[in-house]
């Protein structure tokens, strides 16, 4: 046994508070899981984020939206983004912390925060369905992050 580490068997090392922050401002997607009792569901979203908080919109197709219905029992979700560009690059964080839905107001107020980095979908093939748009907020109470990212010299 030896004491030396191999570097191509490095996973990956901790990233600080402030590379979480740009990594989530600069990502705009990932999933966010939410629960009711010991059932899970996990929803691929488009978020804005400032330090602290996640902003996003739930697309509702139909008035009995399983999104809805787990966002209301859920009492911490939990965000997951990531890139893996390669086994040597790569990002991972996760941000935990209760979701609220937000007022027509609030909503409003924040068009900006998406804007800047969430992602919407073309749904002009939705056709003549009925949708409406539900923003929410999650308040952002532990996040952390693990990355790989090789030296100039890899």
């Amino acid at each position: 046994m030896t004491d030396e580490v191999d570097p191509d068997r490095v996973r990956g090392g901790q990233m600080t508070d402030a590379e979480i922050d740009a990594y989530l401002e600069a990502q705009g997607t990932g999933i966010l899981s939410l629960a009711d009792g010991d059932e899970a569901y996990a929803v691929p979203i488009s978020f804005g984020y400032e330090p602290g908080r996640a902003v996003f919109a739930f697309w509702q197709f139909r008035p009995q939206s399983r999104k809805i219905a787990f966002s209301e029992t859920t009492e911490r979700a939990c965000l997951s983004v990531y890139d893996i560009e390669s086994h040597r690059n790569w990002r991972s964080v996760l941000a935990f912390g209760p979701i609220e839905e937000l007022s027509t107001g609030e909503w409003g107020d924040i068009g900006s925060l998406i804007d800047e980095n969430a992602w919407s979908p073309d749904l002009t093939g939705v056709g003549r369905r009925q949708l409406s748009i539900i923003g929410y907020e999650m308040e952002i109470e532990e996040a952390t992050g693990l990355q790989r990212v090789p030296d100039d010299a890899e």
